[in-house]
């Protein structure tokens, strides 16, 4: 470790998983002063899109959860293994995790069901030939030709009637409009899963939601260096060097009062930057309202963009990430129930019990609805009576089958009330409504900004060229290799950013490629035949 920087500040624009594992690599590995590392965050709790909240007499939320793969994420599980468990003595974070999914396998028995509430076996991934000629064609592309490129201009309206498209697409969030670009990268990084795709064995489940099992020991962590936390305040601008290098010179924020600030930043300190966030302008209702959508003006882009125009060509272009909400938006929601019954009716339904069966996919429902039945409890303050379940609809605009309206436009009841049907409960409806503590849904007018087709140079590198003091870390720069939407990518910005400011020798894993392991593409093989 290098004494050499204790005198350094470092500032962090967001307080999400990038911001906090950087900071431990400032501390560990490159000599900061806990006292000396600032997180600015607008909101006021930390952990960006990682989240997890609420109390047993108001119900409980999570706008999303994170799928955690134990042999892909490579530096996600070395950063957890320098983080002490909260729960237990002499444990890190990561071999908390890994011991709990141990003792928590998940092997899917009703990946897909359909709208007469039958499970439909899904070893038959259902290609034809014209979709594994496109898909094989796909996988050996450069993707330098993929610029704005989607997949439903790669592929014909066949693919997207097949078990693998309903179960890829409901795994990951993909849209047909999403960029085909980040389709081949997940094909290639998760070519692992493809074969297993429809039990969800490799998903690697934490013990509760992402915030109490990943951000809450971050932060504690942190905390003992005291690193400094500034919740409430909102980054409106960053002036630089009237130079061409890219060095940050001021960063100008205001606080909750509104009360405006400029922060000096000498050459010597480092700004780190979360340019974009999905959860941007999220709305939440509750069982009697719905979430409000409100797009306009999502903080993270305006001022990527206020400050990308500033560096023509050089920090991005954040325009078709969040230029069409319409298409990036989904609605997410998060039932709270007293007692366990629509949980023990679920598992009956199923054979899964919860935290073992992942996702849920109403393949015919006209919102795309999949649900997930976590082990319980999934919140840390969660009472032993109360149980919870979280869902989610990709296609919020189109009306409901048994609700008709659309899902933007129900209350958290209404949303239940599609669920219900859906599973072919309606004998136990009255019996499982008067369980309801909440249902809490979310609106999240961002939420799959980060797989919109876009040209290549459309996110900025880590550490742009001629950057001095200056990185940006989110799911919206370009790291070769690497898929967007995971835990992994966040903490490999961050490490990518932390190691090449300081000009550290310390080694960054690199992406594993199962994709060229003939094992693996072997069994991909047999899969995408397999009936």
């Amino acid at each position: 470790m290098s004494n050499n920087n204790s005198d350094r500040q470092a500032y962090f624009i967001g307080g999400g998983l990038a911001s906090l594992a950087a900071a431990v690599y400032l501390l560990e590995d490159g000599g900061f002063k806990g006292t000396n590392i600032h997180i600015l965050e607008s909101l006021p709790v930390l952990g960006g899109s990682n989240d997890g909240a609420g109390n047993n007499q108001d119900g409980f939320i999570c706008r999303g959860g994170r799928m955690l793969n134990e042999e892909t994420y490579e530096n996600f599980w070395e950063l957890t293994s320098r983080i002490p468990s909260l729960e237990i003595p002499n444990m890190s974070v990561k071999d908390e995790i890994l011991a709990f999914d141990k003792a928590n396998p998940t092997h899917a028995k009703s990946r897909l069901v359909d709208a007469n509430g039958n499970k439909i076996s899904v070893t038959d991934m259902g290609f034809n030939t014209e979709d594994r000629l496109q898909m094989v064609k796909l996988f050996f592309s450069d993707e330098n030709d993929l610029d704005n490129v989607t997949i439903r201009d790669w592929f014909g309206d066949h693919f997207f009637t097949t078990n693998f498209w309903y179960m890829w697409q409901t795994t990951f969030a993909w849209q047909e409009w999403s960029s085909i670009f980040e389709f081949q990268r997940y094909m290639k990084r998760m070519l692992l899963e493809f074969s297993r795709i429809h039990t969800l064995e490799g998903v690697t489940r934490t013990p509760y939601n992402q915030f109490d099992s990943v951000i809450l020991p971050l932060k504690t962590f942190l905390d003992r260096f005291d690193v400094n936390f500034k919740l409430r305040k909102t980054v409106t601008d960053l002036e630089f060097k009237e130079t061409d290098a890219i060095t940050v010179t001021e960063i100008k924020c205001t606080n909750a009062l509104g009360e405006t600030e400029t922060i000096k930043v000498l050459d010597t300190d480092l700004v780190f930057f979360t340019n974009g966030c999905i959860t941007d302008n999220s709305n939440n209702g509750n069982y009697h309202t719905p979430a409000k959508y409100q797009p306009n003006n999502p903080p993270s882009f305006a001022l990527w963009r206020k400050i990308a125009d500033k560096k023509p060509g050089r920090l991005g272009n954040p325009d078709p990430f969040f230029a069409k909400p319409d298409q990036t938006k989904w609605y997410s929601f998060t039932p709270t129930f007293k007692g366990n019954r629509m949980l023990k009716l679920i598992e009956e339904f199923t054979g899964n019990k919860p935290g073992s069966g992942a996702l849920i996919t109403f393949k015919d429902s006209s919102w795309r609805m999949s649900i997930v039945i976590a082990a319980q409890p999934h919140f840390k303050a969660q009472a032993e009576e109360v149980t919870i379940l979280w869902g989610y609809g990709l296609y919020p605009d189109k009306i409901g089958d048994f609700v008709k309206k659309p899902m933007i436009d129900c209350t958290g009841e209404e949303i239940l009330t599609e669920l219900i049907g859906h599973l072919h409960f309606q004998e136990y409806e009255t019996e499982i409504k008067q369980s309801v503590i909440n249902v809490i849904p979310s609106m999240m007018p961002y939420i799959d900004a980060l797989f919109q087709p876009r040209a290549k140079t459309d996110r900025p590198e880590v550490v742009p060229v001629g950057a001095t003091n200056f990185a940006l870390i989110s799911q919206f720069v370009e790291i070769p290799d690497d898929m967007v939407f995971t835990e992994e990518y966040s903490v490999r910005a961050a490490k990518i950013a932390v190691y090449t400011l300081l000009g550290l020798d310390k080694e960054i894993l690199p992406v594993t490629s199962y994709w060229k392991h003939p094992e693996v593409l072997a069994k991909a093989i047999h899969t995408s035949y397999r009936s």
